[in-house]
């Protein structure tokens, strides 16, 4: 079992309790369509929704991605936490006491150096906190008092200060943390001469804080005007802090949320800059500590809204940063529009230098996403010059092919047109030029609301496919195949066996099961064979073909079996020289030359 030490009883009761359909539906909307609830994937971007919820069996699965697995696999997923981390989060929301489980769990051992870690990284926060209301902090509070950030700014920001390389480390040792946990929180740092210090010694410290409002690490800026290091420096990886994951403000989003709609998230590119904009109103900042925008990001920023605002430098590194983060949160579905700032000022300086309102105004006049890669590719080009212009019409009309609607297209042809002086009819017949090499694969998956004529795939691939198929519908407990769970099929596949078997053992025991309870037995998402059969799509076939379909499958199944052991007889009485032996294996083989003819017959009528 893949219990990871807890006991199957009280597994089950957290299943039992976090009903999956009540479960994902506080994170998605739910469409019920039949017996079955469908939504989009939060997992990969799709329009139309191929993300479906069984409640009878209490396991999901994407057919656009091929996501699947019961409701702890879910929170898992979407919340970004181990095994044993999801359970612990299910049981406390639905009031269920948590037992102690084995020592040995690998689970469990991480999730407990997490837990010291996050004492440790949120222990530092409240130090540094405290270190920045003492005397000795002058340096940083004059640095504060530039950049007219205000106690209450410092407040809801838990701006602090690192005196020292030292006294960090001694508060925490006082309150129980080791060097140990330290180092795994990115913390301390050992030097060649043995001496262990504070990586963020005299510093001005921005914690960085998870959804949860955990510290998941800190932005540090050195306070010396001429100093030898990197002028901001973060965390460096650990077990609760990866950059490519992590968005500095995202929990006073998730608060913000709780308290109004929200209608778009604001992008920009550093922690001050965050902080400018939200002293400016601007409570929907966030920044994505310095790293390119990944899936990871946009995935977490869609759970709060459909619409993006990206704010990120003017200089050409924020350009090229601008240009790539349309590609990413675009491709998960997010409207994007860009505010493009005067002079290649950042948000901060913007604010000093225009003033609010000014900013407020460039925030409504963005500019969508499509529209600002166009021009933007414009200004690389000398367009009086006609091998440039030729250039970057080309590239213009690959971003206008992109674009997935007749209606989105002609609307940039028109900005192309006025931009080149050419005329939108010449600048169409050459995107339709490209366009013929442009295939679709949007259709290639099933959809709850697709009312295509399935391609019945499976009778193409013979015995694989019906080995699939048998398997799969005895273990989805189909009416028409439960009589075949007790004819004790042998699978050559060792998975399907193991399977099969606990099938076959659940039915004599008369014990229940769902597919649900399988992610419990099984290592699923590490197991191709066994998540092809959880996951197989029995809508290719009408009602009427799934019987006559498994009575063919199962019989040519039993048909080689017989085949392979007539071949395996026949040889063995060729060497045998022991008469009786050999009668008895000519028996044998009288017998099962006699079903091989009646399944024959059985397959041709």
């Amino acid at each position: 079992m893949s219990n990871k030490g807890y006991p199957s009883t009280f597994i089950d009761e957290v299943k039992l309790k976090s009903d999956i359909v009540s479960t994902i539906a506080k994170h998605l909307t739910l469409q019920k369509k039949g017996k079955t609830y469908w939504a989009c994937c939060p997992f990969h971007y799709e329009k139309t929704p191929s993300f479906a919820v069984n409640e009878a069996e209490q396991f999901y699965h994407c057919y656009g991605c091929g996501e699947s697995g019961d409701v702890i696999k879910f929170i898992q997923k979407y919340e970004n936490l181990s095994f044993v981390e999801a359970v612990k989060f299910l049981a406390t929301q639905n009031g269920i006491k948590i037992p102690e489980v084995e020592p040995s769990s690998k689970d469990l051992q991480l999730m407990r150096q997490k837990e010291k870690v996050y004492k440790a990284l949120n222990l530092a926060k409240d130090f540094y906190i405290s270190q920045l209301q003492l005397p000795t902090s002058q340096v940083a509070k004059i640095y504060l008092n530039s950049r007219s950030l205000d106690e209450n700014i410092i407040k809801t920001f838990n701006i602090g200060y690192s005196p020292n390389w030292n006294d960090l480390i001694s508060y925490l040792q006082k309150n129980g943390v080791t060097l140990e946990t330290m180092k795994l929180a990115g913390l301390v740092e050992t030097s060649e001469k043995g001496n262990t210090y504070d990586v963020f010694g005299t510093r001005l410290m921005f914690p960085i804080l998870n959804v949860y409002g955990d510290c998941i690490g800190f932005t540090a800026r050195t306070l010396e005007q001429d100093s030898k290091f990197a002028k901001y420096k973060n965390s460096s990886q650990t077990l609760v802090f990866d950059k490519s994951r992590t968005i500095y403000n995202i929990h006073a989003i998730k608060n913000l949320k709780k308290e109004q709609k929200i209608d778009y998230i604001i992008i920009c590119e550093g922690t001050i800059d965050v902080i400018a904009m939200h002293k400016a109103g601007f409570k929907n900042t966030v920044a994505c500590m310095g790293t390119a925008i990944t899936n990871y990001h946009a995935h977490d920023l869609k759970r709060y809204t459909d619409k993006i605002i990206l704010c990120l430098d003017g200089d050409g590194a924020g350009q090229n940063a601008t240009y790539k983060a349309i590609d990413v949160l675009t491709e998960y579905g997010l409207e994007v529009k860009v505010a493009v700032l005067k002079d290649n000022l950042d948000p901060d300086e913007f604010l000093k230098k225009y003033g609010v309102d000014k900013l407020k105004e460039c925030l409504e006049n963005a500019v969508d996403a499509y529209e600002y890669k166009i021009k933007s590719l414009s200004n690389k080009y000398n367009l009086q010059d006609s091998y440039q212009k030729n250039k970057f019409i080309n590239e213009s009309l690959q971003i206008i092919t992109s674009m997935e609607t007749s209606a989105q297209k002609e609307i940039y042809l028109k900005v192309l047109s006025k931009l080149v002086n050419i005329s939108t009819d010449v600048l169409r017949r050459d995107l339709g030029s490209k366009n013929l090499n442009y295939v679709s694969t949007s259709n290639m998956q099933p959809s709850a609301y697709s009312n295509e004529e399935p391609v019945a795939v499976f009778r193409q691939d013979g015995l694989t496919r019906a080995v699939k198929f048998v398997l799969a519908s005895i273990v989805h407990k189909k009416d028409y195949a439960l009589g075949a769970i007790n004819q004790n099929l042998t699978f050559k596949n060792a998975n399907y066996q193991n399977l099969y078997n606990f099938v076959k053992d659940c039915h004599q025991d008369q014990k229940t099961y769902t597919i649900s309870t399988l992610f419990d037995y099984f290592e699923v998402d590490e197991n191709d064979d066994i998540k092809q059969i959880i996951n197989f799509d029995f809508t290719l076939f009408s009602q009427e073909e799934l019987k006559a379909y498994f009575d063919e499958c199962l019989n040519k199944m039993i048909l080689i079996d017989l085949k392979l052991e007539q071949e395996n007889l026949t040889k063995l009485f060729k060497t045998e020289t022991d008469l009786n032996k050999r009668r008895e294996i000519a028996m044998k083989l009288g017998n099962i030359t006699k079903e091989i003819k009646n399944k024959t017959e059985k397959k041709n009528v």
